[in-house]
């Protein structure tokens, strides 16, 4: 994947629909590019969407223009990645190269 991602894992509280349950609305959002992966989970929410963008402001544009408005969804709540230590049992740490520049004085 590539390094200049904003990556947001997305709590989405859900109405079940008549037959369907939650199948039919998760469909729906795992059709979209943005999200890469889908779950139905337990707890608060009932899907856990991982969703990648190029920038924060289109995590914000995914969740209001496209999220928001499926019927159905009655919550969301987005919480962005700030690091990674590890992925698919891969150890991350000190291997992310840091892009801040350096200060001085």
């Amino acid at each position: 994947m590539e390094d200049e991602q904003v990556w947001a894992l997305i709590g989405v509280k859900l109405i079940p629909q008549k037959d369907v349950g939650f199948d039919s609305i998760a469909e729906h959002i795992y059709r979209f590019p943005q999200a890469r992966t889908v779950y139905l989970v337990s707890g608060t929410y009932d899907l856990m969407v991982l969703v990648v963008c190029k920038t924060s402001h289109e995590i914000a544009d995914f969740v209001s223009q496209k999220l928001a408005p499926i019927e159905g969804v009655q919550e969301t709540v987005t919480q962005f990645l700030l690091k990674r230590y590890k992925e698919d049992g891969e150890i991350i740490e000190g291997r992310e190269e840091v892009k801040r520049q350096p200060v001085t004085l």
